[in-house]
């Protein structure tokens, strides 16, 4: 029957932390050993590798259960007057939420320019941007610029 693997005191501690979220440097700082060291136990040992993916996955679970209560349910924030505190308030964080929405629905939320909307003028748009580009290319024209629909030869510039 194969041996289990068991972590030593150190590696342990280093497991725990990395399960809870810290960065591999603060989980090494938590063990008590230099950064570099996880590094030698996971080249050196197979299990100890394993474990630390486990750990990793479980730290990146705990790192994205605290963003979600930031992004919906919030954080209180105390509200000062005349150096006292008085009250708190709740802030949401907008960017945290539309961040987890992009890593959940990267088909809905992910991509990095809006589809155009039934309502938007397409063509309107261009022909604007055609038009600035050419007021940047040749700034004597700029205010002659004609529109795209004109180019066949009958425009008035």
């Amino acid at each position: 029957m194969p041996r289990r693997y068991t972590p030593n005191a150190e590696q342990q501690t280093f497991l725990e932390a990395l399960a809870a979220g810290y960065s591999v440097t603060g989980a090494a700082d938590k063990a008590g050993v230099d950064r570099a060291t996880p590094y030698r136990w996971r080249q050196r040992s197979a299990p100890f590798a394993r474990e630390w993916d486990v750990a990793w996955a479980a730290g990146a679970d705990a790192l994205e259960d605290a963003a979600l209560m930031r992004a919906v349910k919030g954080t209180k924030k105390p509200v000062f007057r005349g150096g006292e505190v008085v009250g708190h308030t709740t802030e949401f964080s907008d960017s945290m939420l539309m961040q987890l929405l992009k890593a959940r629905k990267p088909e809905k939320y992910g991509g990095t320019q809006a589809a155009p909307t039934p309502d938007m003028d397409i063509e309107g748009a261009r022909d604007d941007l055609l038009r600035k580009f050419r007021a940047v290319a040749e700034p004597g024209k700029a205010a002659g610029v004609p529109d795209v629909a004109d180019e066949g030869g009958s425009g008035d510039a």
